[in-house]
């Protein structure tokens, strides 16, 4: 059976191999780099990286990275436990890591403190009332409005570069929105998940993109790249039919589409024009990542790995990293690298000026954290990366969910679905293969 895989970043990469290795051939479509947002760069003793700056350890990357031969490359923090700081009345506090650590933090009136041990247990206190909820009003009956401003909108700001008050509980934290509708607590969720505690994270030694290198590597001769985007796709009696930029056409049996919802409906109108219409209101934030370095004789917020700030920071500063602090070989023995991210949605659509950047980050580095003298190394813009999640975003999930019923063997697999982490993308990759898979037997083609 022939499959096309429409975008070729670490989703459309680890969809291909999956295929190559069931004996097909797919065809993979990607007009730019491999990779996506997975870029690093080695310069000058420095291991950059210019979108995702570390990784988190789940069952779906540590099987890819064996299958690579890059489990050996894994690098671990050497800090045992490090610390995460969120900026609060303007100062860094730390994230509680147990129970004493809460009962001391400042990020916790002393309401939350008394009620927190009650709520935590309590049945139904995640009730949904909607059929959705921003993630501000999904939390605070447990931690209180404060301490879900606090801590979840820097945490959030960090990751999807949205607001906390904006965007969508069943959407981003789906295993604890069930267990609200299920009525179940707080406690009893926790109880219920089959890896309890928090998952590590780790780095690749000469930099992430050394994992779309490999499947690159292992892709030769497995699968057709071809260096155009896919501008129409038709279904025809069962099948296919995908447009090219290049001017060329496919027929295929099935189709995994990885693009984002911005792409996605460029091509998608003839299969489902209301789909077509609904994607582009998903509104994506632009990041700006900045790497610097100081010297290692500068103290730095003792065993941190960073700091993550909520709205209406200077600069739209939505945080800093201090790699080398739990990644040593990631910097010369001398120096320490930083990497600050500015931007998200707060930003607006207009795009940053690098220059202002510039000139403007190492006094904002010396102004709020005391670190001086940083010099800068580079920058990175990420124009519309992040979608923004919103609430009701699970509405145009059941769309999507939707027309792969209407259309065995179309699968969706873009960044929309949610989970913009790089294990999330690899796991959902693995899951639409499978979907694939058992629409092919469905058909009665056989997998």
């Amino acid at each position: 059976m022939a499959t096309a895989i429409i975008g070729g970043g670490i989703t459309g990469l680890v969809a291909a191999l999956r295929l190559s290795a069931k004996g097909e051939r797919p065809i993979l479509f990607e007009k730019g780099e491999l990779g996506g947002m997975i870029k690093s760069r080695v310069e000058s003793g420095f291991t950059l990286e210019l979108g995702p700056n570390v990784l988190v350890e789940r069952p779906h990357i540590v099987a890819l990275m064996k299958d690579l031969g890059l489990s050996s490359e894994v690098v671990y923090p050497s800090v045992d436990p490090y610390g995460q700081y969120v900026w609060f009345r303007n100062a860094p506090r730390k994230v509680p890591a147990g129970f004493g650590e809460l009962i001391r933090s400042p990020l916790f009136p002393l309401s939350a403190k008394v009620c927190l041990p009650w709520q935590v247990v309590r049945p139904g206190v995640l009730a949904a009332r909607s059929s959705d909820a921003s993630i501000l009003d999904f939390m605070s009956p447990v931690i209180g409005r404060q301490a879900s401003k606090a801590l979840l909108d820097p945490v959030l700001k960090g990751i999807y570069g949205g607001d906390v008050a904006e965007l969508s509980a069943r959407t981003i934290f789906p295993g604890l929105w069930e267990a609200g509708v299920a009525g179940q607590s707080v406690l009893g969720w926790m109880r219920s998940r089959k890896n309890r505690g928090k998952p590590r994270i780790f780095v690749v030694r000469g930099g992430i993109s050394r994992i779309v290198a490999a499947l690159g590597e292992r892709l030769r001769d497995k699968a057709e790249v071809v260096a155009a985007a896919v501008t129409a796709v038709h279904s025809s009696g069962g099948r296919y039919e995908l447009g090219s930029s290049d001017g060329r056409s496919w027929i295929v049996d099935r189709c995994l589409v990885t693009t984002a919802a911005g792409a996605t409906s460029g091509f998608i109108g003839d299969i489902s024009p209301a789909l077509a219409a609904a994607l582009p209101g998903i509104e994506r934030a632009t990041l700006t990542v900045a790497h610097l370095s100081v010297s290692r004789d500068q103290s730095l917020i003792k065993d941190a790995f960073g700091v993550l700030c909520p709205g209406g920071m200077p600069e739209n500063f939505l945080g800093v990293m201090f790699n080398s602090q739990i990644f040593p070989h990631v910097a010369p023995p001398d120096r320490h690298l930083l990497t600050v991210v500015l931007g998200g949605a707060q930003a607006g659509d207009s795009p940053p000026d690098e220059e202002a950047i510039r000139n403007r980050v190492p006094g904002l580095l010396e102004s709020l954290f005391g670190v001086r003298d940083a010099c800068w190394i580079g920058s990175c813009t990420w124009r519309r990366a992040i979608p923004q999640l919103r609430v009701g975003h699970h509405a145009l999930v059941e769309q999507l969910d939707e027309c792969e019923r209407s259309f065995p063997g179309l699968v969706f697999a873009g960044v929309d679905r949610g989970g913009v982490g790089v294990s999330d993308r690899i796991r959902l990759a693995e899951q639409s293969v499978e979907k694939l898979l058992a629409a092919a037997v469905s058909e009665g083609h056989g997998a």
